[in-house]
């Protein structure tokens, strides 16, 4: 051993004299970073373990999976108020509206958000309301960070614990204040299921290429060079300066091209020498990616439920397929939203327990409004058709002035409703000119209808069920004649029309009221008419015009129009949409039943308090209905005359409350 140790030695010697060695070989080991900057979180995942955190690191490194989610909040459409008692309908939306929520957030749709979104990404979502001190209303909502919920099954049920603050205990809480959701829920597990779980490998696979992706676009755009320098066995010497002479050469030069300058260098070498610099990886392939990433891609659009298009990706099939995607995934959304509204419900109905208030069937309830699918090519239609139904002019705000008037005890902070059945005194004359008024909107409406059932070329629900075959369709030139035949609708009621229903009817009830007051303070005829008083009676009719288009326009345009426009890209049946469009024409008559009965009685008192002044009358008495609402009873009593409320206009629709004469004036 000691013999053959000295010929190595010896060997080693020889060798060196006319050879630089660069040193022994050995094994590298470097770091995995197949994910990139999310490979230790990626790292974490073990297999059929429910991490919570997990999820939420998912969202950040897979931009589709985020994506996806808050798709999903937004077409569970946003939270409505509707009913019969529009009192409590105000009360219930202005909370909606108003209502904190977190630390900095305010509205119920916010909180929507907020639920529906922990939701997805947890499996579930746990929310409370705050009542304030005295119980009797309630001042905030929270929504819980479900990655610090946990469930605990003891004798009494189902216990629910938050972790504290400070990470170091859990703490119960009150069931009765509580909110929860889940989704994909298995048996008897309260956690919910999560939106992309059975997605966490897919998606590392995803994360792969994308880094894949980084490294071979860094390797051109910022590529490694190899430099090779040979020499001859005869020029063995000054290696090593060599080396870092050309090392420094190459520096310079690729600095000096960075910087946008031109840079060569030369270096003198015996002639049995050569250089050789390469880029390192030049002659590797690129790797196909759009195939391979579809497939993974697709197993997770798979899981949202969601059209591809829905996220921005135009596959081939998308226009073939968007018509029954969009049905599966209108499907999806009423399935979710029949699932939140018992949690909705219950916080309304909670909201008003606490603050005393009683109700029954019908008076109210919680809604989604439903969000309509469109394609960007639609969209752009409806903004282009839109611009050519506004020749028929916008939606305007109502051009009635409040009152003056203050009651100490009674200043609500919108106007109150409710439907009042009985007027202060039996004044049948008016009430046949409201019937026939209503009775007139109804038909006109109803005329409209028949006209879109032949644009549309549907059978009658009410008449013949008829077959269709086929998918419903509609076109521009549908649109375009539906919104030429409601401006014809509209334009019967001009007020420059001599045969218009709003110049007629306002005169009955605005003769009827002068009529009245003359013989309230004991005169045979009154001493004004629509003629003497022809700037105050023309301001009544424009405003009657201005409502009647605005309703009808607002209801078709807004409601009509767009559940066509979503029928049409879901290929329904024309059978059903003929159902669904008699409903809507409809569900409008109770608006036309309050805006007649509204406009005719406000017309009528606004013609007594005229009259009155033609008879220099000072004061006047508020008199409530027999079943006026409290904001009504609130009212009674003398004002002056200019600063009395009219009913309906300062009060609420289909008010039955009326004015006198006051006392003093006898």
């Amino acid at each position: 051993m000691i013999g053959t140790a000295g010929v190595s030695r010896r060997m080693l010697r020889k060798k060196s004299i006319g050879n630089y060695s660069s040193g022994a070989s050995a094994v590298q080991l470097r770091p995995n970073n197949g994910q990139g900057p999310f490979t230790a979180g990626f790292q974490k995942f073990v297999a059929r373990k429910i991490d919570p955190a997990f999820y939420e690191f998912l969202r950040e490194a897979i931009p589709i999976m985020d994506t996806a989610i808050w798709r999903l909040v937004s077409l569970d459409g946003s939270i409505v108020v509707e009913g019969d008692n529009v009192a409590l309908v105000d009360e219930l939306q202005d909370w909606f509206d108003n209502v904190p929520v977190n630390d900095m957030q305010t509205g119920i749709q916010a909180f929507h958000q907020n639920f529906s979104n922990e939701a997805f990404e947890q499996g579930f979502s746990l929310s409370e309301f705050i009542p304030n001190r005295k119980r009797n209303d309630i001042v905030g909502l929270r929504v819980a960070d479900s990655k610090f919920i946990k469930f605990s099954r003891i004798k009494s049920g189902l216990e629910i614990l938050q972790k504290s603050d400070d990470d170091t205990d859990y703490r119960p809480l009150n069931t009765e204040t509580l909110m929860y959701w889940s989704i994909h829920n298995e048996n008897q597990n309260p956690y919910g299921t999560p939106l992309f779980r059975s997605c966490e490998f897919v998606a590392q696979i995803l994360a792969t290429m994308h880094n894949s992706l980084l490294n071979v676009w860094e390797r051109f755009g910022d590529p490694s060079f190899s430099l090779i320098y040979k020499t001859s066995r005869k020029d063995g010497t000054n290696h090593q300066e060599r080396c870092n002479k050309l090392r420094d050469d190459l520096d310079t030069v690729v600095r000096a091209k960075r910087m946008g300058k031109s840079a060569d260098f030369v270096h003198a070498i015996d002639k049995d020498s050569d250089i050789e610099i390469k880029v390192i990886g030049s002659e590797g392939e690129e790797l196909a990616l759009e195939v391979p990433a579809r497939h993974v891609l697709e197993q997770v659009v798979s899981k949202t439920g969601l059209a591809p298009w829905m996220l921005g990706m135009h596959w081939s099939t998308t226009e073939r397929l968007a018509e029954f995607e969009s049905e599966m995934v209108l499907a999806d959304i009423v399935t979710r939203q029949d699932a939140k509204q018992p949690s909705f419900t219950r916080l309304a109905s909670t909201l008003l327990r606490m603050r005393g208030r009683t109700w029954k069937k019908g008076d109210w309830s919680v809604k989604f409004k439903q969000v309509n699918l469109h394609d960007i090519e639609k969209q752009a239609r409806a903004r282009f058709l839109n611009a050519q139904a506004d020749m028929m002019g916008d939606d305007e705000p109502s051009t009635q002035k409040s009152s003056p008037y203050v009651v100490k005890s009674f200043t609500p902070k919108k106007k109150q409703t409710c439907k009042e059945l009985y007027r202060t005194d039996p004044w049948p004359e008016l009430d046949q000119v409201e019937n026939d008024y209503e009775d007139t909107l109804k038909a006109n409406w109803s005329k409209l209808l028949e006209r879109v059932y032949i644009i549309f070329g549907l059978n009658d629900p009410t008449e013949s069920k008829g077959v269709s075959d086929g998918n419903f369709t509609f076109s521009d030139i549908e649109r375009a004649l539906i919104l030429s035949a409601l401006a014809d609708m509209v334009g019967t009621y001009k007020p420059d029309d001599p045969d218009s229903p709003v110049t007629y009817y306002y005169g009955q009830a605005y003769s009827l009221g002068l009529i009245q007051a003359a013989n309230l303070i004991g005169k045979d005829q009154p001493q004004l008419n629509t003629l003497k008083n022809k700037e105050i009676f023309d301001e009544l009719t424009a405003t009657g015009f201005d409502l009647v288009k605005n309703n009808a326009t607002k209801r078709l345009k807004n409601k009509i129009l767009t559940e066509m426009e979503a029928f049409a890209l879901s290929g329904t049946n024309p059978v059903n949409v003929a159902e669904r469009l008699r409903k809507l024409f409809d569900d409008a008559n109770s608006d036309w039943e309050r805006l007649a009965r509204s406009e005719m009685s406000m017309a009528a008192e606004k013609a007594k308090l005229e009259e009155w002044k033609a008879w220099d009358i000072k004061e006047v008495h508020f008199s409530p209905a027999p079943d006026a609402c409290p904001q009504c009873q609130s009212l009674e009593g003398d004002y002056p005359i200019d600063e009395a409320p009219i009913p309906v206009r300062d009060t609420h629709p289909r008010c039955r409350c009326a004015l006198r004469p006051a006392d003093s004036e006898a």
